[in-house]
């Protein structure tokens, strides 16, 4: 028998040692260290419409990481965008594609009707009721459903409480737009300030402030199914005539020239009491030092329209079908209660070390949650979605709005247009542009 000292010996002794040591002569029943989770082999792009690394794209990475996927081995990557239509359409016509994409519901009606999308009726067909009817519907072509609402909000009316305060008067007193003409009176009375805050440049913000009016005065932009123009009417008339000639005049005086930003800064300044305007218009005074306090009533709550921004969940056609179902399962968790309410967290503000809401969830349950308890102010922007003003109620009005629509309106702002020889425009060149649609021409 060789000794222990011999060479050979002593490194076979050393390899054993070696292995038991490491585990290389385990027996059946020794513990095992537990396996590392499978890296996600699946991984779907989630396109927001705001940058990747903004506050808002931060604040949607933190509810994506909230996600619990059935399948494990899915990843959801967000990535960063913006609400441009061709960039979009590019996206859709990949084949196959691996992007669900956040779009405004006037592009799910526009891309759901050239075939570019996903038929969602069957998937979430037991969700419907969990959105205002008028808020569901803005997603649904020819009786399918290409878009499920996430997130968004309801056009109200701000205003400075101590503005209102000091010109006494009572803002739960204000039920009707003459209660609103005569606080305004009376704000221009007893301070220094403007009534209201208005916009009427060649801008987008012309066309969905002035119809907010157009629909409460019982006015329509197109008919019932969409194939003609039908602003061309007294109601409409009366609305415009309302804008300009009644409230015009209680407007700061440059509001014929001035957009929705130029208004919010009117606004934060104090030369204006009241302003029509989305969640921004609460948390721009947040996060500019708070100057004063603000209040918020909800345009339904005045016998009014609201223009609401929703934003839809969308899947492409092109998508590949092996990752539907985890698709489908994402948009589930993002509308679910503790998805949306994860929404109100908001997002992060640097400046003030504060987080603040960007939008709000659009469920009709989420105004009963606890979590308003802590945001009563944003309520108003849930509730006025059940009554909304529709800017784009079918694909063809977006280009009337852009060529024709808004840069119109603002001539009938500055009185270098009668209303009756606008209406009378849009009527002929509207008409024109949806034929054009119905036709399958490019518009």
């Amino acid at each position: 028998m060789e000794k222990a000292n011999n060479p050979r010996v002593r490194v076979w002794l050393l390899l054993v040692l070696v292995l038991m040591a490491t585990g290389g002569f385990g027996c059946a029943g020794d513990p095992q260290e537990a396996e590392e989770p499978p890296e996600p082999n699946d991984t779907l792009q989630f396109r927001i419409t705001w940058q990747e690394f903004s506050g808002r794209g931060e604040a949607v990475k933190r509810i994506v990481s909230a996600y619990q996927p059935e399948k494990e081995a899915i990843k959801i990557n967000v990535i960063g965008g913006d609400e441009d239509l061709n960039t979009m359409e590019e996206i859709l016509l990949k084949e196959p594609t691996d992007t669900i994409l956040v779009m405004p519901y006037r592009f799910i009606k526009h891309f759901g009707a050239k075939g570019l999308l996903q038929d969602l009726t069957t998937d979430f067909i037991g969700d419907k009721d969990l959105f205002y009817p008028e808020l569901w519907d803005l997603a649904i072509v020819e009786g399918r459903t290409f878009g499920v609402p996430w997130v968004g909000h309801a056009v109200s009316l701000i205003y400075n409480k101590e503005l209102l305060r000091t010109a006494g008067v009572d803002p739960a007193a204000i039920r009707s737009l003459d209660d609103l003409v005569a606080a305004m009176e009376r704000v221009e009375a007893e301070t220094p300030a403007k009534g209201i805050g208005l916009v009427g440049a060649d801008h987008n913000d012309v066309s969905w402030m002035v119809n907010q009016f157009i629909y409460s005065f019982g006015g329509t932009l197109v008919d019932s199914d969409g194939s003609s123009v039908k602003v061309n009417s007294e109601e409409a008339m009366q609305a415009i005539a309302f804008y300009r000639d009644v409230l015009g005049p209680h407007a700061q005086p440059t509001w014929t020239e001035d957009t929705g930003v130029e208004v919010m800064k009117h606004f934060l300044e104090q030369t204006v009491a009241f302003e029509f305007q989305g969640v921004w218009g609460v948390t721009d005074v947040q996060k500019n030092g708070a100057p004063f306090e603000t209040g918020v009533i909800a345009l339904n709550d005045l016998g009014m329209a609201a223009e609401v921004g929703p934003l839809m969940l969308a899947i492409p056609a092109s998508f590949a079908e092996e990752h539907r179902k985890s698709a489908v399962d994402f948009l589930r968790y993002l509308i679910s209660v503790p998805a949306q309410e994860r929404v109100m967290n908001g997002e992060y503000s640097p400046e003030r070390d504060a987080y603040y809401p960007f939008r709000v969830p659009v469920r009709i349950d989420m105004k009963d949650s606890q979590l308003f308890d802590n945001y009563p102010q944003y309520l108003p922007f849930i509730e006025g979605m059940q009554n909304p003003s529709i800017d784009v109620p079918v694909p063809g009005w977006a280009t009337i709005k852009e060529l024709y629509y808004a840069p119109g309106l603002h001539r009938v702002m500055t009185g270098e247009s009668t209303i009756e020889d606008f209406l009378i425009e849009i009527e002929g060149k509207g008409n024109d542009i949806l034929d054009q649609q119905k036709q399958g021409g490019e518009i």
